[in-house]
């Protein structure tokens, strides 16, 4: 009879804890939030629906205005804005140049932890982006409507990855870091992805990643759609299915200095999600 595990304690369990202190924000912080009005609750309610949500509608930026708040014609296919045009990356990036170009759009803790925190302002954000979008417009020969993928981990190039891609306009998929190549190609296959941006390693628990090796093999088995894909690296650009010109990302897109941002119907999709399957 083999013997039992020990039990672990939840006080063995708290000493790995690095934080367990709860910080209340400053007074300032609550002041600004959307919700710190109480009032919401009666703005926001059944008998203003759906107008009501004009008021987060307008906290962004329109190219153009919509014509109609909710289309509900077609239920369950319900469509909101429709008629307005804007643009996702616009939002999250150039809007904030005026006033917080300087101010930090991203605070990344990298792991190992001895490594320096990375503070990437929103104007480095704004190049870094803007460099990215004209790499894959450019080099990857993307356009408004295409489908990407991104088979990236926890780490800055996916942000830039995701607003690139929707700076033109193209639809993605994002593939959790920790999914197999075999499951990276279901997810190209399934939303007819033709470019791959992954990278070679990263540091998951104290181990460094081989994750390069996992979107190598995504296409096996797979139509040739699919095997025809580009692969941009993240540590280097390769592309086409056997031969790789492998060029590093900071080398392929030193060239690219700007990319216009593309609008887009206020229902278009910027993502593709996978249908859940149910196993049993």
């Amino acid at each position: 009879m083999s013997e039992q595990a020990p039990q672990t304690t939840e006080a063995q369990i708290a000493v790995h804890w690095r934080e367990e202190e709860l910080y209340q924000p400053p007074a300032s912080f609550v002041a600004q939030a959307n919700a710190a009005d109480p009032a919401i609750l009666e703005r926001f309610s059944e008998q203003h629906f759906p107008d009501c949500f004009t008021e987060y509608a307008d906290l962004l930026t329109w190219e153009k205005r919509w014509d109609t708040v909710l289309d509900s014609s077609n239920p369950p296919f319900w469509k909101w804005f429709t008629g307005g045009r804007l643009n996702a990356s616009y939002n999250c990036v150039d809007r904030h140049l005026a006033t917080d170009r300087n101010k930090a759009a991203i605070i990344w803790v990298p792991e190992p932890e001895r490594e320096d925190t990375r503070n990437i302002s929103y104007q480095e954000l704004y190049h870094r982006v803007n460099e990215f979008a004209a790499l894959l417009r450019g080099f990857c020969d993307l356009a408004t409507g295409d489908r990407i993928t991104f088979h990236l981990p926890m780490v800055p190039e996916l942000p830039v990855s995701m607003l690139a891609a929707a700076r033109l306009g193209v639809v993605h998929s994002q593939v959790f870091g920790g999914f197999s190549g075999a499951a990276a190609g279901d997810r190209i296959q399934d939303s007819g992805s033709t470019v791959l941006v992954t990278m070679d390693s990263y540091y998951r628990n104290g181990e460094l990643l081989d994750h390069k090796v996992r979107p190598t093999r995504p296409w096996s088995g797979r139509p040739s759609s699919a095997s025809g894909s580009t692969r941009c690296w993240s540590g280097g650009v390769s592309r086409g299915s056997t031969t790789r010109r492998a060029r590093w990302w900071k080398a392929a897109t030193s060239s690219s200095t700007r990319c216009s941002s593309t609008t887009t119907g206020s229902s278009w999709s910027r993502f593709r999600s996978r249908p859940r399957r149910h196993c049993s």
